[in-house]
């Protein structure tokens, strides 16, 4: 399972323009989900929670239901199938049966995308609490070795053959095609590492002290946020007030810190800013903090109006570019491309309409309520920090997606969707296995 999730954090990184990968990445859940299912001792997944299995249900169904061919007269009563009626009457074919989906090829694209995620949150419910933690301590690793790919993109500048998916600036993106994902990828790191750091502390028999935790824990966020701000993505910067809030409740134990120690950390601070202040790079994330050309709110103001136009049921899973361009105002066409809505959540009132929507809701209500419960269940015992890494990550990504598209990459959807299923509590024995057998016998 962590093969796999190392698979799709090293190669799902390049989102729809990136097929290839993506493909990669599929294969390798089609060939090895299989695989796992077959060595495990619950191949039926009968312990894998209810709430994961509606979860991954709901996540699934919605692409599966735009697919449904519909009679012509349903389809062709759904709001501006005007003129895809007219197009097929010209060859005598607008009394086929026709699915919502606008595009039936993106939206069986965008179900096999997300395909991974889903499996990728149905296995972590499975793991046990010491294989949760190794998940975090990859998804910490999986930071640095981003940062150490960035500096030598960053090195060799934009002709550096370590940009995958090309680049316009030498900026870090590492795996990622785009700043933005890969900041994310950055701070989910950052709360990756101060807990895993804790866990390690916890578990010895002689913990370390507090200046050895707050060392390690403050080199990792140093270094990684150092990386965050190398990418140039603003909204990961800020996000980096959240990740400090992160770090902070994970290592709550070993917060009280002296006057000195105190001081010392403002010091290197200082020296830090004086260094780093008049870096080219640094000043050009600084400058792109003037949100004076922003396009955002003219993207986001055609986007809903896309989205009205094509409620309630939306254009389909993947649909966004064909339907925007259609209804795009004149005075915003330039000479970019708008790919995504840059608000995950208005792209998928186009795409899914209120269906998707009401699944959301859904969702984030089963995944709320599993958090609750964990978080009552589990305050004495390390799973309690596995729920609290797992929320952040998740106000992470919801944060970002108002403002662009994390789950649009593959990379970032099943990173997230892993955390989701720390959230679910993990089955810690093989009793609780045969009770939960017994259990389904006897239902």
């Amino acid at each position: 399972m962590l093969a796999l999730l190392a698979v799709a954090l090293v190669a799902g990184g390049g989102g729809s323009p990136a097929p290839l990968p993506e493909m990669t990445v599929e294969i390798a859940f089609a060939v090895l989900v299989p695989v796992w299912l077959w060595l495990s001792s619950d191949p039926l997944l009968r312990t894998v929670p209810v709430g994961a299995r509606v979860v991954a249900g709901l996540v699934l169904l919605v692409p599966l239901a735009q697919l449904i061919p519909l009679p012509p007269p349903i389809w062709q009563a759904l709001p501006r199938r005007e003129i895809e009626r007219d197009a097929l009457a010209l060859i005598a074919a607008e009394n086929t049966w026709r699915p919502v989906a606008l595009a039936p090829a993106r939206t069986v694209a965008a179900f096999l995308a997300m395909v991974p995620a889903a499996a990728m949150m149905i296995m972590v419910t499975t793991l046990s609490p010491a294989m949760r933690w190794r998940l975090v301590g990859l998804v910490a690793g999986f930071g640095i070795l981003t940062l150490l790919i960035g500096a030598a993109q960053m090195s060799a500048g934009t002709v550096s053959p370590l940009y995958f998916f090309g680049a316009d600036a030498a900026i870090l993106t590492g795996f990622q095609a785009n700043r933005n994902s890969t900041a994310d990828v950055l701070l989910i790191a950052m709360i990756a590492a101060p807990a895993a750091i804790r866990h390690l502390a916890r578990s010895r028999r002689e913990p370390p002290g507090r200046p050895a935790v707050w060392l390690m824990a403050g080199a990792m966020a140093a270094l990684l946020a150092l990386g965050v701000v190398l990418t140039g993505s603003r909204t990961g910067v800020m996000l980096l007030v959240v990740v400090l809030i992160a770090n902070g409740v994970i290592l709550r134990p070993w917060l009280s810190i002296s006057a000195k120690g105190l001081g010392l950390a403002a010091l290197a601070l200082l020296l830090a800013g004086a260094v780093l202040w008049h870096n080219p790079v640094i000043e050009r994330t600084i400058q792109r903090f003037d949100f004076a050309q922003e396009a955002r709110p003219d993207l986001w103001r055609d986007s809903l109006y896309v989205a009205r136009r094509h409620a309630p049921l939306g254009v389909g899973m993947g649909g966004f570019f064909p339907a925007y361009i259609a209804d795009e105002r004149l005075e915003t066409i330039g000479q970019t491309v708008p790919n995504r809505a840059h608000n995950d959540f208005l792209e998928l009132a186009i795409e899914a309409g209120l269906p998707g929507l009401l699944a959301l809701s859904l969702c984030a209500a089963i995944v709320l309520r599993a958090a609750v419960r964990q978080l009552r269940e589990s305050r004495r015992s390390e799973a309690h920090i596995l729920v609290i890494f797992a929320l952040f990550v998740l106000a992470i990504g919801i944060l970002h997606s108002l403002v662009d598209y994390p789950l649009r990459s593959m990379s970032l959807a099943c990173l997230i969707a892993a955390c989701v299923g720390l959230i679910f509590p993990a089955v810690t024995d093989l009793a609780d296995r045969a009770d939960l057998r017994s259990i389904d016998k006897t239902a």
